[in-house]
C-alpha cells in the first residue's frame, strides 16, 4: 500500500548535492566567497576540519565535522560517512595542508579530482623539482638537504646567492635567503627546529626534509589557473612583491603589468609545468620568476586556488568572474567559465609590524577605508597580540592588508600606497 503524504504537512526541500571543503582559509573574509560560490553553484557544503571555526555561514552548510586531515583512518571514516549522508558532487582543499587528504577522498569517491601522486608532488618540493629534473630550463639547481653536510655539499652545486627552505612549507614559513657561506649553519639550524619533531605542524610528514637551491633573479609572479580534463586555463597572472630576507609576500598586483613576451613565457611555463607534474581536475597556483636573460622558471606550484586574497578577491575583481566559482565547477567536473575581457585592476597590500613586541592599536584604518578605491581592509590581528618577527615566526608580523582596485595599475598602486601611509601600526617593544 502507498502511503499518502498529509496535504497539511509542508514539503520538504529536496536535497541539494555537496561539495566536501577539506579545511578553509583562515581569514573569514576570504573563506566566506568560497561557501558563497558553491551555493550560487548549485551546492551546499560539507566542512572537514581539525578545528572549524564557530563563525561559519550556517544556512549554507549541509554538515561540519571535527576531524584531523591527516589522521587518515578518522578522515576517511569521515568521507565515507558523508558520501553515505549526501549526494558528494566533487571535493575542494583551499590551503596546502588539505591537498592531500583531498586528493585521496576524491579518489575514495570516484569524483573528479588531482591525482594523490601528482599531490604528492605538489606538496614536496624536491619531488617537485625531480619529477621536473629533465627540464632543467624549467628549475633551479637544487639538492635536497637533511644534514648540515648535506646542505654545505648542495651550496658548492647551487653556488652563491641561495636559498635554503623547507620542503613541504606554505605561507613563506622558513625561507632563508644566504649570500654568504656563513650564513648557511645558522640558517639550517634555524630550520632543524622549524621541520623537527616538536616544530609546526604542516611538516608533519616531510619532518627535517629541505631543499637548497640558487637564488633565481627577476620579478616574482603567481600564474592562477585551473586543469580540466587536461586542459589548462589561466585566469590571470599577479605581480608580487616580497621582503628582504626572508621573502614573505608583502604585496600583490592583478593581472601582471608585464610586457607581452613575458607573459607569453609564463603562460608557456605554467602549462608545461602542470602538465608534466600531471594536475587534472584542480585549481593550481603556480609561482615562478621571470628575467629577461633566462627567461620563466619555476619557484614552486600548489594543487589548490591561491590565497592573500589573490583568488578570493583580485582576480574576481580584476577580470569580473570569481575564481572560486571556478574552483567549485572544475571541482564538480565542469569546465571553468572565461571572463569575456579584463575590466579592471586590483591590488593588495599587507600592513606589516614595525618591529616586535605587543600591539598596541592600529590606527588611521576610518582615513585609509575612505581613499577612492580602497574594498577592504583586513585585521588579522588585535590589541594584546604578541608580534613575532623572522625568524622567529614567519606570519605574526603581518598584521592586516588593504584591498583596492582601479582602471589602472597605477592608480590602484596609488591607492594603496595612500592607504597604508594613512594607517600606523603601534608595538610596545
Amino acid at each position: 500500500m502507498t502511503q499518502r503524504r498529509d496535504e497539511t504537512e509542508p514539503e520538504r526541500p529536496e536535497a541539494r548535492p555537496v561539495v566536501l571543503f577539506v579545511g578553509l582559509r583562515k581569514n573569514p573574509l576570504e573563506h566566506r566567497p568560497a561557501f558563497e560560490a558553491a551555493h550560487r553553484e548549485g551546492h551546499d557544503v560539507v566542512l572537514l576540519a581539525a578545528r572549524p571555526p564557530a563563525d561559519l555561514p550556517r544556512a549554507l552548510l549541509a554538515d561540519v565535522r571535527a576531524v584531523d586531515p591527516h589522521d587518515t583512518a578518522a578522515f576517511d571514516t569521515a568521507v565515507d560517512e558523508v558520501a553515505a549522508a549526501h549526494s558528494v558532487a566533487g571535493v575542494v582543499a583551499w590551503s596546502d595542508a588539505g591537498v592531500e587528504p583531498a586528493a585521496r577522498a576524491a579518489r575514495r569517491l570516484g569524483l573528479p579530482g588531482i591525482a594523490p601522486e601528482a599531490a604528492r608532488l605538489a606538496r614536496n618540493k624536491y619531488l617537485m623539482r625531480q619529477a621536473l629534473a629533465g627540464r632543467p630550463h624549467v628549475i633551479p639547481r637544487f639538492a635536497r638537504v637533511r644534514t648540515l653536510s648535506d646542505a654545505e655539499q648542495a651550496l658548492r652545486h647551487a653556488g652563491l646567492p641561495a636559498v635554503l627552505k623547507p620542503a613541504a612549507g606554505s605561507g613563506s614559513k622558513g625561507i632563508f635567503l644566504l649570500r654568504t657561506e656563513e650564513e648557511l649553519a645558522p640558517a639550517f639550524a634555524e630550520l632543524a627546529r622549524l621541520t623537527g619533531a616538536d616544530g609546526d605542524g604542516i611538516f608533519r610528514h616531510d619532518r627535517g626534509d629541505l631543499v637548497l637551491e640558487e637564488l633565481l633573479g627577476g620579478t616574482e609572479h603567481s600564474v592562477e589557473g585551473f586543469v580540466h580534463r587536461g586542459e589548462v586555463t589561466v585566469s590571470g597572472i599577479t605581480d608580487k612583491t616580497t621582503t628582504e630576507p626572508f621573502r614573505l609576500e608583502l604585496a600583490h598586483l592583478h593581472p601582471s603589468v608585464l610586457p607581452a613576451p613575458a607573459l607569453a613565457a609564463v603562460h608557456a611555463l605554467t602549462r608545461e609545468v602542470v602538465t608534466a607534474l600531471g594536475f587534472d581536475d584542480c585549481a593550481f597556483h603556480l609561482e615562478c620568476m621571470y628575467d629577461p636573460g633566462s627567461g620563466a622558471r619555476l619557484v614552486e606550484v600548489a594543487a589548490r586556488a591561491g590565497g592573500d586574497f589573490i583568488a578570493s578577491h583580485l582576480v574576481g575583481l580584476a577580470t569580473g568572474v570569481p575564481f572560486h566559482e571556478n574552483v567549485i565547477r572544475v571541482a564538480t567536473g565542469r569546465p571553468p567559465r572565461l571572463p569575456d575581457g579584463l575590466t579592471r585592476h586590483a591590488g593588495l597590500r599587507k600592513l606589516m609590524a614595525p618591529a616586535a613586541g605587543k600591539l598596541v592599536r592600529v590606527d588611521g584604518v576610518d582615513t585609509a577605508r575612505g581613499v577612492p578605491g580602497v574594498q577592504h581592509i583586513v585585521l588579522d590581528r588585535t590589541p594584546g597580540t604578541t608580534i613575532r618577527l623572522p625568524p622567529a615566526h614567519f606570519s605574526s608580523s603581518a598584521v592586516g592588508a588593504v584591498i583596492a582596485t582601479g582602471e589602472s595599475a597605477a592608480s590602484v598602486q596609488g591607492a594603496l600606497a595612500a592607504a597604508t601611509e594613512a594607517i600606523r601600526v603601534e608595538i610596545a617593544t
